[in-house]
């Protein structure tokens, strides 16, 4: 989903537009002028040359992205919508599912 007006700063933020838009997707992704920001429920990292990479301006600075990002697991880069179609294995992260990897996705631009 592209929305170049996008907030959500905060946990506690209204989730409603969020979820209008996730109910015909198992998850969304959000860019926001025209670079990967997160996703409806977790923060994202994309594997590209072979780096995990996560959005260095997410919506929402979580902790486990912190975590790893303080352990030097992922490595903050801006994300094009391009560079997303090309990654083989996106990868989505908070504190309830942890690091989790997915290699086997479609994208609907």
């Amino acid at each position: 989903m592209t929305d170049d007006l996008l907030e959500y700063n905060y946990k506690y933020i209204d989730r409603k537009d969020i979820d209008i838009v996730r109910d015909d997707f198992d998850e969304v992704i959000f860019i926001k002028n025209n670079l990967v920001t997160d996703s409806s429920i977790a923060n994202i990292a994309i594997k590209y040359n072979d780096i995990w990479i996560t959005p260095k301006i997410p919506l929402l600075k979580g902790t486990m992205r912190e975590s790893l990002l303080f352990q030097k697991k992922i490595k903050l880069s801006d994300i094009t919508k391009e560079m997303l179609l090309e990654s083989k294995e996106i990868a989505f992260m908070n504190a309830m599912v942890e690091f989790r990897v997915i290699s086997d996705y479609d994208l609907y631009t």
